[in-house]
């Protein structure tokens, strides 16, 4: 009995040790999807990549087909069409993608052939709404916390549904192993973030990129996100009464500026007008009475001052009175009387009296 225990004990570790080398020698493909989300009608295309890289390879293509006879995430595979034998590209593009749908590649070359292992599994999001499947969530809003209930509900033309998601760090999951199925609704209490959506045999609906929050978390992003938001406003508010400081002290400046001007005009127009009527005209005028020339006669020459009456500043022209001295000799006739009574006037140009 001991024997024999240990006979299968020695078979099973020589087929792990197989299976290892195996696994170790044969490469695994990586497959690349572009874009990772459509919107219906779009082309998608899928990349298949081996390393190292070297010539020789045909790629082969796959859909995955979800396996409902489990509560486990399986999937069978199936070919694309058009690729039985395969392509020579690396890349393969699906046309007029309207629904959330997973892909895997695998690679051979050789005679014999040498095949790859199989890619993982890579999904294509549809953001876009498709009738025939649909995904709700409730309660429907942005934002959603671990400490909450969460509710996946599937609609379409499938009888039977399973809830799926992709964790943030690439692992696929169904709902039995983070909830409870419950006829075409998944309901949770311990959502994680990830990629949600609905699928059956036929049918896969939108997805749904969903980010679980945690409360205290959320605490402390509002703790943090108040005093940024006061000092933010504060910040406006400062600069606005900043920017009316400085405006009204434009306006003083510059109204002080214009009454200065006013005055210093106001003062230099008083100046001139004090300089005016200040200012003197004085008229020499002189006289030279000139007799017929006799022999040894001297011309009387005797010089006549005129008082000088001003006349106002506005008319800019001084008037003189002139009296002519009375003579000496009567003998001068009628002409020296009428010289006497005649009052003479003379324009004087005012200007400034020099002492």
């Amino acid at each position: 009995m001991g024997q024999t225990l240990f006979g299968a004990l020695g078979l099973f570790s020589l087929n792990i040790l197989l299976y290892c080398g195996y696994a170790q020698g044969v490469p695994q493909p990586v497959l690349t999807v572009s874009p990772s989300w459509t919107s219906p009608g779009d082309s998608v295309t899928l990349t298949c990549s081996v390393e190292p890289p070297s010539a020789g390879w045909r790629f082969f293509w796959f859909k995955a087909v979800p396996d409902m006879s489990s509560t486990n995430t399986y999937y069978n595979f199936e070919l694309l069409a058009g690729g039985t034998n395969g392509t020579e590209q690396d890349s393969y593009i699906l046309h007029g993608q309207t629904h959330t749908a997973g892909y895997q590649c695998r690679a051979e070359r050789g005679d014999p052939v040498f095949y790859t292992q199989y890619s993982d599994v890579k999904f294509v999001w549809s953001g876009g709404v498709n009738p025939a499947a649909s995904l709700t969530v409730s309660p429907h809003r942005l934002q959603h916390f671990s400490t909450e209930s969460l509710s996946l509900i599937c609609e379409g033309n499938s009888a039977e549904w399973r809830v799926m998601k992709v964790h943030e760090y690439g692992h696929i999951s169904s709902c039995y192993n983070w909830g409870e199925m419950t006829g075409s609704t998944c309901n949770t209490t311990t959502a994680s973030s990830g990629v949600y959506w609905c699928e059956s045999v036929t049918q896969s609906s939108n997805a749904a990129n969903i980010t679980i929050h945690n409360p205290e978390e959320a605490a402390s992003s509002s703790v943090f996100l108040v005093p940024l938001v006061v000092g933010l406003v504060s910040g406006v508010l400062l600069i606005i009464l900043l920017l009316l400081f400085l405006r009204r002290y434009r306006k003083s400046e510059a109204s002080s500026l214009s009454r200065s001007q006013r005055t210093n005009q106001s003062a230099a127009t008083d100046h001139m007008i004090n300089q005016d009527e200040s200012s003197l005209t004085y008229s020499v005028v002189e006289f030279k009475h000139l007799k017929k020339k006799e022999k040894h006669d001297e011309p009387d020459e005797s010089p006549v001052y005129s008082d000088v009456r001003i006349a106002s500043a506005a008319d800019y022209v001084t008037y003189a009175q002139v009296h002519p001295p009375t003579g000496k000799k009567s003998n001068e006739g009628k002409s020296r009387c009428a010289a006497e009574e005649e009052t003479v006037y003379s324009e004087v140009k005012p200007g400034t009296f020099d002492q």
